[in-house]
């Protein structure tokens, strides 16, 4: 599938089926949910890519042609169902288990700042540290844990959540979706493609104005077009990869 040829057929476009036309807003929100590989691309370099579209009216005009040319910019990795912090295994953990979940699963989850979230971490460990010098992981820190992923996702995260929205939608049962995060279900191509062109159908008045209170809101997006090979009453858990929580001691 080419994603980029998919993502234009489904997306809004003018009376001119061939310009598609995005507010600064607009595209901020796409670094924002995760379409962009914020990784590579900083809002700044992303907002540099887009400047030869800018219009004089503040809106950037783009055609068939210009869309699909950031197929580069394009976040292109795994697609995961969304980390959860309340499902880490309890138990005592070393230092190097505790990073380990940190590198692994919390860091790509949240937005903070390297040195902010090495900050919460030391604390973290100084308030579970035992007698024996392990860190003792149960409910408590697991809380603590998804406070910060939830107040800070990052855009990755966003871009998971509405791959889990959109496996609600194809009719996965919560047991269904639990086993998933369990396992570290990665999303298909045909999935990647549609959950990326969701991106487009849920674009938020303000980004920045919804990232406190959470993702819920923008998650609400647009049921995906259908695909002739698709039974919504099926869902199946392909492409399974185990997922690490970390190294208890």
């Amino acid at each position: 599938m080419n994603i980029m040829e998919f993502i234009w057929e489904t997306v809004d476009h003018t009376g001119d089926k061939d310009i598609a036309i995005y507010t600064e807003t607009d595209l901020e929100g796409l670094w924002e949910l995760g379409f962009v590989d914020t990784a590579r691309f900083p809002k700044s370099e992303w907002f540099k890519v887009l400047n030869p579209y800018l219009q004089i009216d503040g809106s950037y005009k783009l055609t068939k042609a210009d869309f699909l040319s950031l197929d580069k910019y394009r976040y292109q990795g795994e697609i995961k169902i969304p980390f959860n912090p309340l499902q880490i295994n309890e138990g005592k953990y070393t230092d190097e288990g505790l990073q380990e979940l940190l590198d692994l699963s919390i860091a790509p989850s949240v937005s903070l700042s390297s040195s902010d979230l090495d900050q919460k971490i030391e604390s973290l460990k100084k308030k579970y540290r035992q007698a024996d010098r392990l860190i003792l992981i149960k409910m408590p820190a697991k809380q603590e844990i998804r406070q910060w992923v939830e107040q800070n996702p990052s855009p990755l995260r966003r871009l998971e959540l509405l791959f889990a929205d959109f496996l609600k939608q194809k009719g996965f049962t919560q047991e269904a979706m639990e086993k998933a995060q369990s396992v570290s279900r990665v999303a298909t191509p045909d999935e990647q493609a549609r959950v990326q062109a969701s991106t487009f159908s849920v674009l938020p008045g303000s980004v920045v104005e919804e990232k406190a209170a959470g993702f819920k809101k923008m998650a609400k997006a647009k049921g995906p077009a259908t695909h002739p090979d698709d039974d919504p009453t099926k869902p199946t858990l392909k492409k399974i990869k185990r997922s690490v929580k970390g190294t208890r001691s």
